[in-house]
């Protein structure tokens, strides 16, 4: 996954390095990885990460290089993202700050505080689906990670520090199969995502 994941990475121009962060007990085989694997070519650091994921994320920034102006996180659990996806991130934060891969909701969407009993249902005309790769101006996230460590502030998302600090987070129309990998029988959707793709690819060789 993290291979087929940093192989858009390595596609896209704009990016110009990669952190990878990791499970301690993980880093010497990812390093291994990324010295042999071609997708990773643009990996230069492999750090470990915290207890959350906030501290992870503070982690990879902080091993980022000096001159680095936009970030682009992404989970390793959407192997899927594609090099325009996150090109198309990063020409949005460039201009506008920061940038929030997302899908419109398009199931109806229940409330329910015990998990057995439906309570509400949502309106998902103003519901969005996060993805990633979620970007940001380096300088300013800095500051919003500081803020939120200060405010003891540990939220799953990254775009919510921006939307909790700054205000609205720009949206990039997210892909569907842009999937994220949770359970079994996510990685049998994976791989025939990816089989779909490599026939696609093949037919457009052969034409």
């Amino acid at each position: 996954m993290l291979e087929i994941a940093c192989e858009a990475f390595d596609s896209a121009p704009n990016v110009l390095e990669i952190v990878v962060v990791g499970f301690q007990d993980d880093l010497e085989r990812i390093r291994m990885l990324a010295a042999e694997s071609r997708s990773m070519r643009k990996v230069r650091r492999v750090v470990a990460g915290g207890a959350e994921r906030s501290d992870s994320v503070r982690a990879g920034v902080s091993a980022c290089s000096g001159d680095t102006a936009l970030l682009a996180i992404h989970d390793v659990a959407r192997p899927l993202v594609t090099a325009d996806l996150v090109e198309r991130a990063i020409a949005v934060a460039a201009v506008r700050g920061a940038a929030l891969v997302a899908l419109a909701a398009t199931d109806t969407m229940k409330t329910s505080s015990d998990g057995r009993n439906a309570e509400s249902t949502l309106d998902r005309s103003v519901l969005w689906s996060a993805q990633t790769p979620q970007v940001f101006r380096k300088g300013l996230f800095l500051e919003l990670l500081e803020r939120a460590l200060a405010d003891g502030y540990r939220p799953t998302d990254d775009s919510a520090l921006h939307e909790s600090y700054v205000g609205p987070v720009p949206i990039v129309p997210g892909d569907p199969t842009n999937i994220k990998i949770t359970r079994p029988e996510d990685l049998a959707v994976a791989a025939a995502i990816l089989r779909e793709r490599a026939a696609h690819g093949k037919s457009r060789d052969e034409r």
